[in-house]
């Protein structure tokens, strides 16, 4: 099964403060964003979950934040009926941005509870194509973790990145050769579940060769949510070789928000602190959409602090 973010215990007044820094409008965005990946790698509590809710809860904390609390509430699995509650209330809200309630929908993927299934069935036809495609691979999710668990089929590979993936990955699948997954990847007549299937077996395996499947996602894949889940895996990668691919989706105004934001973020895990893909994030933090503009602030952060592509909670 997928691997477990890692979840330690932190003291409350310290967890105090870190949710009260995350909903601190006043407070530098990356310092912000710190908190939030502070959080996610504490045990889940009332503490942990008060000021994520809080933030998911008010859209004046802007898109970028809010999704990225959904996505942290399914990192940690956390099946509070709060939160199932209200990763269900942002699904069905369709007036949300549309990153928002994608992320809310593959969280309740994750955490997996039949609380959630009911919106994800309900949101299959979903006027917005990405939060269509994700209930899909959400409800397969929670087919193929109960299976698995009941032992109706072989044990799935699981993430060597501690992150709880969108899709379990097949032994049939890991099994494929490097032309038979990118074959897959590549696919536009493929279900949008075996096509993450095979990026993330390719993944699995790492070096030069899933990099460049990855930038032929970018290059040719139509589905804006299979791209922006590449660019996020590139990231993972941290591999300097990608620069170049994500350095050009960042640019292309044409290219949907969300993975021109995924990319912008990746480069802060791959660019090494290149000093040319540093000015052309400083220039893209002026950028006239919020959520590229702020990921260009939290990747130029990771460059400069050099750390990984999940923040660390010490950086909080």
């Amino acid at each position: 099964m997928a691997a477990v973010v890692p979840q330690r215990e932190c003291d409350e007044e310290r967890l105090r403060a870190l949710g009260k820094r995350l909903l601190d409008q006043e407070c530098a965005f990356a310092k912000r964003y710190r908190c939030l990946f502070a959080l996610m790698n504490v045990k889940p509590s009332e503490l942990t979950r008060q000021p994520l809710l809080a933030c998911l809860q008010d859209q004046k904390h802007g898109a970028l934040l809010r999704h990225e609390v959904a996505y942290v509430l399914g990192q940690m699995q956390d099946e509070a009926e709060e939160v199932v509650s209200e990763l269900v209330r942002v699904v069905g809200d369709e007036t949300d941005d549309v990153m928002v309630r994608h992320e809310a929908a593959e969280a309740l993927g994750v955490i997996g509870s039949d609380t959630g299934v009911s919106v994800l069935r309900q949101h299959l036809k979903d006027d917005t194509r990405e939060v269509a495609e994700t209930c899909e691979l959400a409800l397969r999710r929670i087919e193929d973790a109960a299976a698995s668990r009941d032992g109706d089929v072989p044990e799935h590979e699981g993430s060597q990145f501690n992150t709880v993936d969108p899709t379990l990955v097949s032994e049939g699948v890991s099994g494929k050769t490097r032309e038979e997954l990118e074959r897959l990847a590549l696919d536009e007549t493929a279900s949008m579940h075996d096509r993450y299937e095979a990026i993330f077996a390719a993944r699995n395996r790492g070096g030069e060769e899933a990099v460049s499947l990855m930038s032929k996602c970018l290059e040719t894949a139509k589905s804006a949510l299979l791209k922006h889940e590449v660019a996020f895996v590139l990231g993972q990668l941290q591999n300097a070789q990608a620069t170049e691919v994500l350095v050009r989706v960042l640019k292309d105004p044409a290219e949907h928000p969300m993975v021109r934001h995924e990319a912008a973020e990746a480069l802060g895990s791959v660019a090494e602190s290149d000093d040319q893909v540093m000015g052309l994030l400083r220039e893209y933090c002026k950028d006239e959409v919020q959520c590229v503009g702020q990921s260009c602030v939290v990747a130029l952060d990771m460059l400069e602090t050099k750390e990984n592509f999940e923040y660390c909670e010490a950086l909080a």
